[in-house]
């Protein structure tokens, strides 16, 4: 995976070394937003498969129907319209299938989730990533979210390989995912996630495919990146490392805009992520940027 030329993004070194560090940083930020993207895509989604194995009323922006009458037993998400927040659009569908008869709150419950063509829009700016593939989701501690008390989780894995995630209609890449999710409750729910994999020497991967220029890239999360149902299913916090084959940035969450650990923001106001890189070729950076 790591057998790319070292060059970090596109840009060229004809340009002026203002010039290139004005594109550097640029490409820079937008890796670690389609990054971010894909990370909180993939978390908005199997929250919505969640609310369907447990029985709630609607998903935000699509509907959902049963059918028993198959084997394996289906239910498909279709989705036509705007998220609960109103940030994104989505398009497409999820299939979840399973085994008749299944229950999904005993230890090693397992079904299948296809995103099939999941196109989801950022309404700020248009940008749109389209997600097609299949993923085993596991019930690995047994236990329904619904029945989750004080004190007490639920442990879910999400594994998937050759997901393809398509940028912007333009440049189609292959993806690795393999997550691990626990949920506890203080007041609502919150979600952990942690990577599971190995990739050569490195540990406790999450996701890894390419970028949109085609070079690999590694999320590792070091210390688990959380989501809150009680600050809207937001990232809350956590740390990341996002590597490829030129260098390393750290992504670290749930920020004010100076910097500093903050509560959920008031609605309509952002989160901030801070980005520290550190590779070949051009002097370290740091930033922070709203998501």
């Amino acid at each position: 995976m790591f057998l790319f030329a070292v060059v970090l993004f596109s840009c060229s070194k004809k340009t002026s070394p203002l010039d290139n560090t004005k594109v550097f940083t640029a490409e820079l930020r937008e890796q670690a937003d389609d990054a971010l993207r894909v990370s909180n895509e993939l978390d908005a989604a199997f929250n919505d498969v969640d609310s369907v194995l447990e029985n709630q009323a609607n998903v935000c922006g699509g509907a959902f129907a049963i059918n028993t009458a198959d084997t394996p037993n289906v239910i498909a998400i279709t989705y036509n319209g705007n998220t609960c927040d109103a940030l994104r659009s989505r398009t497409g569908s999820i299939n979840i299938t399973y085994p008749p008869g299944a229950r999904w709150d005993s230890v090693g419950d397992s079904i299948n989730v296809l995103f099939n063509n999941l196109g989801v829009t950022r309404l700020s700016d248009g940008k749109t990533l389209v997600f097609y593939g299949n993923f085993t989701y596991r019930n690995l501690s047994g236990g329904k979210l619904s029945n989750l008390a004080a004190g007490s989780t639920v442990i879910h894995s999400i594994a998937g390989s050759g997901i393809q995630i398509n940028y912007d209609g333009l440049v189609t890449t292959s993806w690795r995912f393999t997550r691990e999710r626990t949920y506890t409750n203080n007041s609502g729910i919150v979600v952990s996630t942690v990577g599971t994999d190995s990739a050569g020497s490195v540990g406790h991967v999450a996701d890894w495919g390419a970028n949109r220029w085609g070079n690999s890239i590694l999320l590792v999360p070091t210390t688990p990146l959380q989501l809150s149902q009680s600050c809207g299913w937001k990232l809350t916090g956590g740390q990341a490392t996002l590597s490829n084959p030129s260098g390393t940035s750290i992504l670290s969450f749930g920020l004010d805009s100076t910097g500093k650990t903050t509560s959920c923001p008031l609605a309509g106001s952002p989160y901030y992520y801070k980005l520290d890189w550190s590779g070949i070729g051009e002097n370290p950076y740091s930033s922070l940027f709203p998501y």
